[in-house]
């Protein structure tokens, strides 16, 4: 533990638990702005996010949220509890809305970067698996020496969106909507094509009283005049 004189001493990020109250933070997928369509409950729209950075941790070799943490934990001080716990202490993250749990509704969300030294995933793009949290481009707070700070330029993002659901009878069947949803999506008749650019980087929201929602990243084709 960390006493009060010892943290004023050399204030850090430590692991504890609170409630945060967010200074200045932005929603996403707020409204039907960008709206390109809405079917079997999983609604798709375009959102430019604004700069911003990013603290995380990553993986090189994982495969998904569970052998992420499986390996993670593996590491030296890079484990589950240390690493949420840390994320935790950091005031002023851009998506925290003071839950009590360790998800995107406390701000902690997955990502991934793509990266040609990387996995191939499944959509056939070279990436890195990370864990972290945003925040706003101007932020100066300390950060972990286990992690990194990226900063993320603003950019355009297609959004595939679930509202709340219930995690022990929808779970599965809401990842599988998303996951069609995303495989099916006419990306060209929306005027855009992925990103796959190395430092593009997709976010993955995941509170089930809240939404199943991954952030892709997208590059908008208009045409020519």
């Amino acid at each position: 533990g960390v006493t009060p004189s010892q943290y004023r001493k050399n204030p850090k990020p430590v692991v504890l638990r609170t409630k945060i109250s967010p200074f200045d933070r932005y929603f996403l997928g707020l409204g039907e702005i960008g709206m390109v369509k809405s079917a079997d409950g999983i609604k798709i729209y375009f959102v430019t996010i604004p700069a911003h950075k990013f603290v995380h941790i990553k993986n090189y070799e994982s495969n998904g949220y569970w052998d992420f943490w499986q390996k993670q934990n593996l590491i030296p001080g890079q484990d589950y509890g240390m690493i949420c716990g840390l994320l935790d202490s950091m005031k002023g993250k851009l998506d925290d809305k003071g839950g009590s749990e360790v998800n995107g509704q406390s701000g902690q969300i997955m990502a991934y970067i793509n990266d040609p030294d990387g996995r191939l995933c499944a959509w056939g793009i070279p990436r890195v698996e990370c864990w972290g949290a945003r925040f706003p481009a101007d932020y100066r707070g300390a950060v972990p020496p286990q992690m990194s700070e990226a900063d993320i330029p603003e950019g355009e993002y297609l959004v595939f969106e679930h509202g709340p659901f219930q995690y022990e009878q929808e779970n599965s069947s809401v990842e599988e909507k998303v996951e069609q949803a995303m495989a099916s999506f006419d990306y060209a008749a929306a005027g855009c094509q992925l990103d796959t650019s190395p430092g593009r980087i997709m976010y993955f929201y995941y509170d089930p009283g809240q939404c199943f929602k991954y952030i892709r990243p997208v590059k908008r084709e208009f045409p020519q005049s």
